[in-house]
């Protein structure tokens, strides 16, 4: 049967060529870092065409036009040429963005519930250019009223929830953590984003105060106490409080004890004639065989007066 399928929807041409777009975006940061770690690149992108048997069609309600994707044996279709070029080495350093030089490289994913941003929210600022929170936040600056209602009014999502976008963005998380150690001092890195004001910031570990010995907004270096193995962590800034858990592993070759964060273990019992238990480790075990009260000769051994009875 020939003739346009009436049951099949349309896709607006904005949103094919963008999601076309974040596609090749994707390619194109991959290209990115693989040229910094230095591994030479070893294929290329040649000039190709791709030839669309489309329906064009106008919603008039929204006022968008609409490719839709003939079937087979559908006439009438349209076609629509798309041409894509190579792109070299230096136009992916020069033209791609990188993760590795962000700000604030959190997905927009990881506050998409606090602003109450749904996949469709979220997948609209991506056809925008913006993947991370430190994009966003320079894409829609909180004191910019004007451009904050251009950009909800351009990505259709209500300036209410851009609005709570940013202020979601803009509270401390912690993220992670890790040991360093300097000498016989022990440190604790903490790695998120908004960690640091510029004017002050506390850190809890385990519920006690610890020195905060560095303080940058994506990392801080705090130095635990002695007897802080693992717990809570807990960052104050600017009156928002942030949380994570930490752990500290014991230092290389520490005692066992130590590792065990309690007292070295005891050696297996030995048991008198009487049926008592007797532990003892070290040197403490080899008196127990000489000619001490539990001897072998002793009064509380096998052959002394009170040994040997039921």
């Amino acid at each position: 049967m020939s003739g346009p399928r009436q049951s099949s929807r349309g896709v607006p041409v904005d949103d094919f060529l963008q999601a076309i777009a974040e596609q090749l975006d994707k390619a194109q940061d991959s290209l990115a870092l693989k040229a910094r770690t230095g591994r030479p690149l070893t294929w290329a992108l040649r000039d190709f065409k791709i030839a669309l048997q489309v329906f064009v069609e106008l919603d008039a309600a929204s006022g968008q036009v609409l490719w839709r994707t003939a079937g087979p044996n559908e006439s009438g279709a349209s076609t629509v040429n798309l041409e894509f070029t190579t792109i070299t080495k230096p136009m992916i350093e020069e033209n791609s963005y990188s993760i590795l030089d962000e700000s604030d490289a959190r997905p927009i994913e990881s506050i998409g519930i606090a602003a109450d941003l749904d996949d469709e929210d979220k997948l609209r600022l991506r056809r925008l250019g913006v993947r991370t929170v430190g994009q966003l936040r320079r894409l829609a600056p909180a004191n910019e009223r004007q451009q904050l209602d251009a950009i909800g009014e351009l990505a259709s999502i209500p300036v209410g929830k851009l609005e709570a976008a940013l202020r979601a963005s803009a509270r401390p998380s912690v993220q992670g953590h890790e040991t360093v150690r300097k000498g016989d001092q022990t440190f604790l890195r903490i790695r998120g984003a908004n960690l640091h004001d510029g004017i002050n910031t506390e850190v809890r570990l385990a519920g006690d105060p610890v020195e905060v010995v560095d303080a940058r907004p994506n990392q801080l270096l705090v130095r635990p106490m002695e007897h802080h193995s693992s717990g809570q962590i807990e960052v104050m800034v600017g009156g928002e409080r942030a949380t994570g858990f930490f752990r500290v592993p014991p230092p290389a070759g520490a005692p066992l004890a130590a590792a065990l964060g309690g007292a070295a273990p005891s050696a297996p019992a030995a048991s008198g004639g009487n049926g008592a238990t007797a532990h003892a480790t070290g040197a403490a075990a080899l008196s127990a065989t000489g000619p001490g009260p539990h001897g072998p000769h002793g009064p509380h051994g096998p052959h002394g007066p009170q040994g040997g009875r039921a």
